[in-house]
């Protein structure tokens, strides 16, 4: 039996010396790549956090709140009525992923709605329709219609960019279709809550056109049956549901009157002029 030493010295270091330094060189190398890969996400997902994009994807009910003191003046109140999901846990497939965070990216407050023509928007907001309304179909809350959008705001004045899907009743959105009314009447529970004053505004004035596209759509069509998506004359981005959500709320504070004057610059450059309609 061979000594320790006469072991060692019959090694062939010539070749066991490379072998060992390379394959220690390459672990250290792995595990360098590996925690730079890791510390990157990590700085990336620091930055979009402190930049306000994000992928949630959330479900807000809008009413208004008639002021009982305030004849003809209203509250817009606007609240989560569901927990919040992710794009990447709402649809699966990558390619609608992209679709989507391409679309989101090209609204404004201007045009807070997302563009869901065609086949695949069809579906995208099919989905997003029915996720919604199988999570509130157990509520005990009276069935009502509702009408459904799916938005995203312009981060110039929004804390977090991401996908709102906003529920809001047709009488209050066609209120909203009234600028002046919207200028004059309507007082919010928070200062900064006037973006979405803006963002119904533009979202009642599409669907006024889409409803007169859809009364003319009618007078001429004679087949009655139900077109295939890609051959649909019209694609309707604000769509009727059936859903019961609770009539209960109530504001959270005072009412509070916007100084519009003061957001006439940051209105112009996003593309919107004040006295617009």
């Amino acid at each position: 039996m061979m000594n320790p030493i006469e072991w060692l010295s019959n090694l062939q270091w010539d070749r066991l010396l490379p072998e060992l330094i390379g394959k220690a060189l390459g672990f250290l190398a792995g595990f360098a790549a590996s925690w730079f890969l890791v510390f990157r996400r990590r700085l990336n997902a620091i930055a979009k956090a402190q930049s306000g994009d994000s992928d949630d994807f959330i479900f807000q009910m809008h009413r208004l709140w008639e002021l009982p003191e305030q004849a003809g003046d209203c509250m817009l109140l606007f609240r989560n009525i569901a927990p919040k999901t992710t794009l990447h846990d709402l649809y699966d497939n990558i390619a609608v992923r992209e679709y989507l965070k391409a679309t989101a990216d090209a609204t404004s407050l201007d045009n807070p709605i997302l563009n869901t023509e065609g086949t695949l928007g069809f579906e995208v907001l099919n989905d997003a329709m029915g996720h919604i309304a199988g999570l509130v179909s157990t509520t005990p809350f009276k069935r009502e219609t509702w009408l459904f959008v799916m938005t995203c705001e312009d981060r110039q004045v929004v804390r977090k960019k991401c996908i709102r899907c906003f529920l809001v009743r047709p009488d209050d959105l066609q209120r909203f279709g009234d600028w002046d009314f919207c200028l004059n009447h309507v007082q919010v529970e928070k200062p900064w809550h006037w973006f979405r004053i803006v963002a119904l505004h533009r979202i009642a004035l599409v669907w006024k056109a889409e409803r007169k596209m859809a009364e003319e759509e009618a007078l001429s069509s004679r087949d009655r049956d139900m077109p295939l998506v890609d051959k649909q004359v019209r694609h309707d981005r604000i769509r009727q549901i059936s859903i019961g959500l609770n009539d209960g709320e109530r504001p959270i504070g005072d009412p509070y009157k916007i100084d519009w004057q003061s957001h006439v610059e940051k209105l112009a450059q996003t593309g919107f002029v004040l006295n617009s309609d």
